[in-house]
């Protein structure tokens, strides 16, 4: 064995901790870059926010912009526990009752429903199973219908129950037939209760006017408002992108001599200054870099989605992360962090970046995206007639015919299936 020095030149990156923060900069959604610009500042004495009417800073609302909170608050909804401790307040109802009553309240989900059994949360007061339950029906009776219900079927039951004109058939097969009923086996079930299908139908086309989940209406705690990051225009026939600068704060950056005033700064402070000024300096040119690499990957993607923002989403056409890359020459990875999180306002709505990339189908003939072919799938069902609703065959061989898309009826039932379809049997009306 023989034992020499070699002297070998390698390319090496080096990741410093900057470059890893600019990279995790470009992945951060609007919020969360604004919550980490919030830190900095707090950290380094440097970093300072130019503030104006429209700035995320901004400590003191104007007069208008309390007036619009205010007005914003009236209009809230009111939630969904408020409403019915309010309704509570017009009941002569003794202590005991009333812990009941709250309890139940406390229980009850966002879609309206008790989940917790009752044995475990009469064992929560140390109540009967029995004098628990005669408080959930009173909670029954209050708005909205169907409040408090431990199942679907109860709920579609309760709702039943206080319609202007009760439906004796309907709440019969609701209470007793609710599976046969939801499976659609009707020809059973018209023989079991000797009356036509026509008649289930209509029962079936009533139960839909009444809500599957009579809480949501009420419960706000969850709405999540969100601003574009870009917004997408056509002016003077061209596409425009205007990127949202009103979600970040403008940086400014003092120098260390202007904190120091008259005072002469010692080594230590200078070197501290020094590192919080590169920071400040690196804080300004990763945010710019950000908006760049944004736009720079709306530009390829305006010019490879035209037919989207043009004719809308069942008009997207494949795209990839690669593709995209490879124009800009930049890294796959640096597109997928620029899309992660970011929403575009365009023609047709509100969409995340990431809607535009979508595969192209292993299946076809030409440039189609599986989105597409999802959007054209509803398309058809939507038009398709009840009585004789399509089958996944028939609605792939329709795919063929009319849009020359090539897809097995595997396919199509995934496609159905991810779409929360119902199959052609469940669809069809008598």
């Amino acid at each position: 064995m023989r034992i020499e020095l070699v002297q070998q030149q390698t390319l090496k990156l080096n990741m410093t901790q900057e470059l890893q923060q600019a990279i995790s900069l470009l992945q951060y959604s609007s919020d969360d870059l604004l919550s980490y610009v919030q830190e900095l500042t707090m950290e380094n004495p440097l970093i300072e926010v130019r503030e104006n009417d429209h700035s995320p800073f901004r400590q003191k609302p104007s007069s208008s912009t309390k007036q619009s909170f205010i007005e914003n608050t009236l209009r809230e909804k009111t939630s969904l526990r408020e409403h019915l401790r309010q309704q509570l307040i017009d009941f002569s109802l003794n202590k005991n009752d009333r812990a009941c009553l709250e309890l139940l309240i406390q229980a009850i989900d966002s879609n309206g429903y008790v989940k917790d059994s009752l044995t475990d949360l009469a064992s929560v007061l140390g109540v009967s199973e029995e004098l628990l339950e005669s408080k959930l029906y009173f909670l029954q009776s209050l708005e909205p219908a169907g409040i408090g219900a431990r199942s679907l079927q109860e709920c579609i039951l309760l709702q039943l129950r206080r319609l202007p004109t009760r439906n004796e058939l309907a709440e019969t097969i609701i209470s007793e037939h609710f599976r046969s009923f939801a499976e659609k086996s009707w020809k059973e079930l018209s023989k079991k209760l000797d009356v036509k299908i026509s008649e289930i139908q209509e029962i079936h086309d009533l139960v839909r006017q009444l809500e599957p989940r009579p809480g949501l209406k009420y419960e706000s705690d969850d709405c999540t408002y969100v601003k574009p990051d870009m917004t997408i225009k056509l002016i003077n026939g061209d596409w425009r992108i205007l990127y949202n600068d009103e979600l970040i704060p403008q940086l400014l950056i003092s120098k260390p001599i202007e904190c120091s005033g008259p005072f002469s700064l010692d080594e230590e402070a200078q070197s501290y200054y020094s590192k919080k000024l590169t920071q400040g300096k690196w804080l300004q040119r990763a945010i710019e870099q950000r908006k760049e690499t944004m736009i720079n990957v709306m530009k390829v993607i305006i010019q490879k989605q035209q037919e989207f923002f043009i004719h809308g989403k069942s008009h997207l056409r494949p795209l990839t992360l690669k593709e995209v890359a490879d124009l800009l020459n930049i890294h796959e990875s640096t597109v997928s962090r620029t899309v992660k999180d970011k929403f575009i306002q365009t023609p047709h709505g509100l969409v995340m970046m990431k809607t535009f990339f979508t595969n192209k189908l292993a299946e076809d003939n030409g440039e189609v995206s599986s989105a597409s072919v999802k959007m054209k799938l509803k398309k058809l069902i939507d038009s398709e007639n009840k009585k004789k609703p399509l089958s996944d065959q028939k609605i792939a061989n329709e795919l063929k015919t009319l849009y020359d898309i090539g897809i097995s009826r595997r396919t199509v039932t995934k496609y159905r299936e991810q779409l929360n379809i119902p199959t052609s049997a469940i669809r069809k009306k008598y």
